[in-house]
């Protein structure tokens, strides 16, 4: 008997997004002056122009937010390079990365370790 799959659209965001998108609404509600974020919290137009109408600016190098700022890492996560540099500046971290991001960066850095070879599938860049 043949089943119809119906597909929302828009379809909502990952767990990780919202609670990522939840970080930077309480930081906002809560903190003065501009909170930076390293890149754009989601790909999301509508999501991210709210949030630079509250007050957030988001760069794309940790060398624009000026040292001894905040910067909120997104739900995609940060190279440890780009934490390295945060941390050079003195910026106060919040890491909003997704915890499944983190898991899949930690299997694949004990794999590294252990000898297999890691092959990236995905957008340069991104």
């Amino acid at each position: 008997m043949p089943h119809t799959v119906l597909m929302a659209e828009p379809r909502g965001f990952c767990a990780g997004v919202v609670r990522a998108i939840d970080v930077l609404d309480q930081i906002l509600d809560r903190e003065e002056g501009p909170v930076y974020a390293f890149h754009e919290i989601v790909h999301n137009r509508y999501v991210v122009d709210r949030f630079r109408q509250r007050g957030a600016v988001f760069v794309d190098s940790i060398s624009e937010i000026p040292e001894g700022s905040r910067v909120v890492f997104s739900a995609h996560g940060v190279s440890p390079q780009v934490v390295n540099e945060a941390r050079e500046r003195n910026l106060k971290i919040i890491d909003a990365t997704c915890p499944l991001v983190t898991k899949v960066h930690l299997e694949t850095k004990k794999a590294a370790k252990d000898g297999f070879e890691i092959l990236l599938v995905g957008h340069e860049g991104h």
